[in-house]
């Protein structure tokens, strides 16, 4: 047999930058195909950049597990590497005081979850962080923050790279073959072989997994589009600040979010599309935006809202589908050393140094 690879990750987002540099720790002849022309060109530089505490995921569940450990090591991380972040804590704000009980079964959850430090607050609290919001309850998380999520990926490179992995941009994988104990990924340049598969392919890796005869996923695209605030205008938001979340189950909500640059974003909503491709142009209606925050803040202004970035979410469930979708993370049924990511969304930021740790342990069980 030719010369074989240790581990091939297929995916340059956050997941798969995570899982190259915790892999490589173990392990040389490490490869990371990624199809565009950088890493985290896709989901992992188009959304929020927030790091969540794990409040909204049902206990036990892999969102809640890794969410909440990997909220502890991308702060360690960030400390480590000086990757810029700032933990500047979250309100997720009551319209009126009949919302209590929603609000306590969310401390609640967060609580089974392992979340510290959440309480329900007043009026008088939230006017001290978020003068400008009209609550009269919130539910404060202290432990979410904010992270460029640029400066994560570059960090996660340079070690994956230190550490003597290989990342290779502009290298999309085309087809799959297995053997007995190894694959075979043809990909425009050459084939390689490998003995363990890692598909952190995002969007694609329902595709992914097909080419390894999984067909039990399918990835529905959901457009999620934010509008921002000019400079002048930012002020009326300091940090975080969500509504309760949807009842569809299919998003936080618009919500505002005060990024490292101090622009003030709001977004992202949600609407299912055909195309995986589909980031072009921003066709958000800001009439919409506006009449759902200014719920939320009063003195907010349509003439303030413009548009903004654009991104696109890795769903596992189609629209009118209002059930729970976990993270998918373990090795193929059929082939142990195809170990698939599937539908890694929000909380996949957060959550991705925990799915490298993860992950890693099961290339560990099938390498030794």
């Amino acid at each position: 047999m030719a010369e074989i690879a240790n581990v091939v990750i297929i995916g340059g987002g956050v997941v798969g930058a995570a899982v190259a540099t915790e892999v490589s720790r173990h392990y040389d002849d490490v490869f990371l195909l990624e199809a565009l022309p950088r890493l985290g060109l896709g989901a992992s530089t188009r959304n929020s950049g927030v790091i969540h505490a794990g409040i909204y995921y049902p206990p036990g569940s892999l969102k809640a597990l890794h969410c909440v450990r990997g909220s502890s090591l991308l702060y360690q991380f960030c400390e480590t590497h000086r990757v810029s972040y700032r933990r500047i804590g979250k309100l997720i704000v009551a319209e009126t005081e009949d919302q209590y009980s929603a609000l306590e079964a969310l401390r609640g959850r967060g609580e089974q979850n392992g979340v510290e430090g959440l309480e329900i607050v007043g009026r008088d609290f939230i006017n001290r962080l978020e003068p400008h919001v009209a609550s009269p309850l919130a539910l404060y998380s202290p432990n979410t923050g904010i992270v460029d999520a640029e400066e994560m990926l570059k960090a996660l490179a340079r070690i994956a790279e230190a550490n003597g992995a290989h990342l290779l941009t502009n290298t999309r994988l085309l087809g799959a073959e297995v053997e007995s104990d190894h694959a075979v990924l043809h990909t425009p340049r050459e084939e390689v072989a490998t003995r363990v598969v890692v598909n952190a392919a995002g969007l694609y890796s329902d595709e992914v997994a097909r080419m390894f005869g999984n067909e039990r996923y399918t990835i529905y695209p959901c457009r999620g589009e934010y509008a921002e605030l000019p400079p002048g205008r930012s002020h009326i938001v300091n940090g975080l600040v969500y509504p309760l979340p949807l009842p569809s189950g299919h998003g936080l909500g618009v919500h505002f979010t005060k990024n490292l640059a101090g622009t003030l974003l709001l977004g992202p909503n949600a609407r299912y599309v055909n195309s995986k491709d589909d980031y072009e142009g921003n066709r958000a209606d800001l009439n919409s935006f506006y009449q759902s925050a200014r719920r939320i803040v009063p003195t907010l202004r349509l003439e303030d809202l413009r548009p903004s970035y654009t991104g696109l979410r890795a769903r596992l469930l189609p629209e009118h589908d209002h059930s729970f979708a976990d993270f998918v993370i373990g090795p193929d049924p059929r082939w142990p050393f195809v170990i698939h990511t599937i539908g890694i969304e929000s909380p996949g930021l957060t959550a991705a140094l925990s799915i490298g740790v993860a992950v890693s342990e099961m290339v560990q069980a099938v390498l030794g």
